[in-house]
């Protein structure tokens, strides 16, 4: 993750501000491991969201041009509030930790978690899920891309009855049920570990990752990220939100599997990478 920008002072000055708040070592785990730190339920996401802002400043401070308006996947969108200077880093890595604590407190451990599904059909998912009323849809990233969430025991019976249908299923690496009404009770009491935080409202057009349309002011922003923790991403939605700003996409943070996901739901649209140092 770290190849290319562990001499960007743009990129070092925000991972130190992340281990500032968060007392983890990100770049240590980033450059060295073990694996084990880096993949960490806690670490995990401190990780890739101080990644993806660190990438964002650096390629601002090479010259890249401030975007038209933003989204995010996910905790993608935590990233997007901080690039459009919503809330701090520090307020987003909060928003992990209160999370981290609240699902733990409610959820025994290895209970709960989610689970992918590629190359089925929405009504057929739908249909699969009659037979599990634990388990909610929690993402959908395409049309024939979903995610579902609920107790692991329930989530394994459905992995097994939908893989032989299915191009890709399998459970994700991830121990809460995130993005469906399973977390909706701990809204409140992450709202509360949150009331410090003051949104403003953002440098350039959000787009919600929830229905896609504009976010209206800081405070409506801020809500819609604490909210989305408890909500199913509409990834197709947001694109189509996105593209009312403009058809140039850039994929802020490690990998392409946005990049490629993106391009999969319109393929008139140019979806580049950020990862690697550019000049512009």
């Amino acid at each position: 993750m770290s190849e290319g920008w562990v001499s960007d002072s743009a990129w070092n000055d925000t991972m130190a501000e992340a281990e500032g708040f968060t007392g983890y070592a990100l770049r240590d785990w980033m450059a060295r491991g073990p694996l084990e730190e880096l993949r960490a339920q806690r670490h995990a996401p401190c990780v890739v969201l101080a990644h993806s802002v660190a990438l964002y400043r650096a390629q601002r401070a090479a010259g890249m041009p401030g975007p038209a308006g933003a989204s995010g996947h996910s905790m993608g969108f935590f990233s997007a509030m901080v690039a459009a200077e919503v809330v701090p880093l520090e307020a987003t890595l909060d928003l992990i930790r209160a999370t981290e604590d609240c699902a733990e407190a409610r959820f025994p451990a290895g209970r709960m978690g989610m689970a992918f599904v590629i190359g089925i059909a929405e009504s057929r998912i739908r249909e699969e899920l009659e037979l599990h009323p634990d388990l909610l849809l929690s993402n959908i990233n395409g049309k024939a891309q979903f995610t579902v969430s609920g107790p692991r025991p329930a989530l394994e019976a459905f992995v097994s009855e939908v893989t032989p249908h299915s191009l890709k299923c399998g459970l994700l690496p991830v121990g809460h049920p995130l993005h469906c009404d399973h977390m909706a009770p701990l809204i409140p009491y992450i709202k509360a570990r949150l009331e410090a935080w003051v949104p403003r409202d953002p440098a350039f057009p959000l787009v919600s990752p929830l229905d896609g349309r504009i976010l209206e002011g800081g405070f409506e922003a801020w809500e819609e990220t604490i909210v989305s923790i408890a909500s199913a991403v509409n990834w197709p939605l947001a694109v189509r939100g996105l593209k009312g700003l403009g058809t140039h996409f850039f994929e802020c943070g490690f990998g392409s599997q946005l990049k490629n996901l993106t391009g999969w739901i319109d393929r008139d649209l140019k979806v580049e990478s950020l990862q690697a140092p550019r000049v512009w």
